[in-house]
Formats: C-alpha cells, structure tokens, sequence
C-alpha cells in the first residue's frame, strides 16, 4: 500500500515548485465533476439555463487551470493533453445527456405532467384531451391489431395500430371508423399486423400514456433536428389507405404507448434514466482515472530525472528523448 501510495503522490518537498505538475486530484475532481454536472443537468433538464450553468462551470474550471502559477501557466508539459481531454469531458457528456433526454427522461417527463383522462371513448375528439398524460379508455376499447402497419425507416421500424371501439358500427357506405388515437412503438411488428408494442397481445389492457415531441425553441431544433413523430405520421397514411381508415388531422392525431399499467412502465423509463446517468458516469471516472493518472506519472518522473530530484532511478519510459522544457540540462534548478 505505501509503495502504491508513493508511485502516485511521490515526494514534492525538495522539487522546484516550478517543476511541479498540476495537482492529480484536484484534476480529476474537475474533470470528473464538470462531467458528471453537464449529464446530469442536460439528461433531466435540457433547457437554454442549464446549457448556460454548464458554460458557466466549464469556464470557472478553465479560469483556475490556467490562472497565475498553475501548470498550465508555467508550460508544463502534461497540460497540453489536458486541454482536448477537458473539451472532451465537456462534449461527451453533452451529447450523452441528449440521448438520454430524448429518448427517454422526455416521454417520462411529458406523460406524468399531462392530466390524467379516464373513461376516454376511443372515438372521442382529440381536441378534448390535447393535454393528456395518462388515458384510460372505456371498457369498448380495443387495439386493433389486425389493422397495424410498420413503416421502415433507416434506423427503425414505426409500428402503428388504431385504437377502436368494439361497439362501433360503421355503415358499409361510409369511408372506414374515424381513428382519433393511434398506438406507436419502434420496431415491434411487421410491415401487416403483428403488432406486439407493450400491452399489445393483452386483450383486458384498456390503458395508455400519450407520447408527445419535446416543446419546439432553437435549443430543441438545435441539438434534436429530427423526431419520431413525422415517421408514425408516414406509418399512419399507410394504414388509413391500406385499411380505409379515416383519421384526424394529422396536427390533432394522438399518439399513445398501449400499457397495462402506465405509472409503473413511466417509473421504469424514469429509473433507467437515472441509471444511465449514474452508469455513464461511473464508466467516465474509471477510464480518466486511468488514462490521466498514467499521463501523470509519464512526465512526472521525466521531469524528476531531469532535475536529479528523488524520482525513481528507472525512468517510466526509459530510453525515450525526452524534451526539455524546463532547460535542466544543465544541472538542478534551486528551490
């Protein structure tokens, strides 16, 4: 343990303070926090203020690692890998946290805070429930199934199903059932019926939540240009004219996700969020523990052999020519 201990905190009293590098745990805990602050506040708030408090802190951190004294200021030589790191720590979870956002926390965090409807007809106006969460149908409701498309997209399949009543009658004249709630899923059917989108094969499931877009500013069409709502709006004219359906207008159409229990499945989306997050950064602080600790000690101990200071007689990289930013060629600097 106290060779371990001395391999990463070697003994810095008798170096120059010149010669020392940047605090190794002062920039993982930079790096590892800026990280884990952008994903966490851009997975479950992605707004213009949090993108601002993100800026905010990645140029605090910056200001103190390149202020009067520091590493950076002083030229050392490990600090030029710090500066694509950083940026990359700063991206990475940007980008991450979208993803998350999007494809998950999102369709949560729409469906709970939209008002709950029951005992919805499922030929009822879409207009009446525009501001629904979580919908739970009257007993005639059912998933029709037999009348489901898939549309295939390059990244996946868009699966629909009209939600009917069974008790409807439609007179053989007329232009087919007027649909005014359609299920949704990815890649769970074929392209004709075998609609298996979560609650789909239960016949006593009456029960769904409304998938809504992420509300419209030059944030959201910034960094998510492209949703799933276009591609089931494809899916739906498929099947309207393969099964002489009629439908609202495609602005008014309800997408749900069919489910036999829609505050449990929306508590699950909200968990695998967290463990996302918590997952991401876990992995984050592994791999930069790793990858900055080695650039640490790579120059730390180059720099020790060329100042004579008390690093070990081998260098980590023996035989490499080693550059000499400090000019100790010529002999040992004084305190």
């Amino acid at each position: 343990m106290g060779s371990a201990c001395s391999w990463l905190f070697p003994d810095q009293s008798n170096l120059n303070p010149k010669l020392r590098p940047p605090p190794l745990l002062g920039v993982l805990f930079c790096l590892i926090s800026m990280f884990c602050f952008i994903i966490s506040v851009v997975s479950f708030k992605l707004s213009p203020q949090a993108l601002f408090f993100c800026f905010l802190l990645v140029v605090f951190y910056g200001v103190i690692g390149t202020g009067e004294g520091t590493a950076w200021e002083r030229g050392y030589p490990s600090t030029m890998f710090l500066v694509p790191i950083s940026i990359f720590s700063a991206l990475l979870p940007l980008y991450i946290g979208v993803k998350i956002n999007v494809r998950i926390y999102t369709p949560y965090h729409l469906a709970v805070s939209g008002r709950k409807y029951k005992n919805v007809p499922p030929t009822g106006a879409t207009a009446e429930y525009a501001d629904a969460g979580i919908i739970r149908f009257t007993d005639d409701a059912v998933l029709d199934t037999s009348r489901a498309f898939g549309y295939k997209a390059s990244d996946f399949t868009y699966c629909v199903a009209p939600v009917i009543s069974n008790e409807a009658s439609v007179s053989p004249l007329s232009a087919g059932p007027k649909i005014s709630f359609w299920a949704v899923g990815k890649d769970c059917c074929g392209n004709r019926r075998d609609f298996e989108c979560d609650g789909a094969g239960d016949l006593e499931v009456k029960n769904a939540f409304t998938v809504s877009d992420l509300p419209k500013d030059w944030l959201t069409e910034t960094l998510v240009p492209k949703t799933s709502r276009p591609m089931y709006l494809k899916a739906i004219e498929a099947a309207k004219a393969l099964h002489n359906l009629r439908s609202e207008d495609p602005t008014k159409i309800l997408l749900v996700r069919w489910a036999a229990d829609p505050d449990t499945t929306l508590g699950v989306w909200y968990n695998r969020a967290v463990v996302a997050v918590v997952t991401a950064c876990i992995l984050y602080s592994v791999v930069i523990v790793l990858v900055w600790g080695y650039i640490h000690v790579y120059f730390d101990r180059d720099i020790r052999m060329m100042a004579g200071g008390s690093g070990p007689a081998k260098s980590f990289a023996a035989g490499r020519e080693v550059k000499d930013p400090f000019m100790l060629r010529g002999g040992r600097q004084g305190p």
